[in-house]
């Protein structure tokens, strides 16, 4: 992993000013291939983006920023406020995400790897002191997310099925995430 790209990435919780960009990464093909498959209209968008913004909600939700330039999405929130992914996943304990690169030009080079690990270390597992361990889950055919997942320090955990899809289980704890989040504190200045 570039010690460069982990140093620039930032990440400021979503305004309702962002959501027009969603909406556009939404229509990227990449995107829609494994994030969101149906199409979206902006109003839906919209009412979406402005539900997980609002400050009740479980899901805490973040623009990924490379040298303060937006280029993906990420959110985060505790297994045990969704009784839907732990009757699915089979796990009611720990944290979970999701996240998409947005822009093209970030694909396939690491940022999705940076971005994971220092949002893990230094956003997700801060916000929820009281778990330990973040699962994510993925379509078999969405190779790119599995290898940044792996390349991280997600372990395979089990198949399951979501609406009758067959998916990828994957789990890290929060003491191989900050030890693998280590390295990058010696380079920074």
């Amino acid at each position: 992993m570039d010690p460069h790209r982990y140093q620039t990435l930032s990440f400021r919780p979503l305004k309702a000013d962002d959501i027009p960009l969603i909406y556009s990464w939404l229509q990227q093909s990449h995107v829609r291939e494994f994030y969101h498959k149906k199409p979206v209209k902006r109003k839906e968008t919209q009412a979406h983006y402005l539900r997980l913004i609002d400050a009740a909600t479980h899901t805490k939700c973040y623009l990924v920023l490379a040298a303060h330039q937006p280029f993906g999405y990420i959110q985060t929130y505790r297994v045990a406020d969704y009784r839907d992914y732990y009757a699915m996943t089979g796990e009611t304990e720990g944290i979970s995400l999701d996240l998409f690169v947005g822009e093209p030009e970030y694909l396939g080079t690491g940022w999705g790897r940076a971005m994971l690990l220092k949002f893990l270390n230094e956003v997700a597992f801060p916000l929820f002191p009281g778990e330990s361990v973040c699962w994510i889950y993925h379509e078999a055919a969405n190779l790119r997310a599995l290898r940044a997942s792996i390349a991280v320090g997600f372990r395979y955990i089990r198949d399951f099925a979501e609406h009758g899809e067959p998916r990828q289980l994957l789990g890290i704890d929060r003491e191989e995430v900050a030890r693998r989040a280590a390295g990058f504190r010696g380079l920074q200045s």
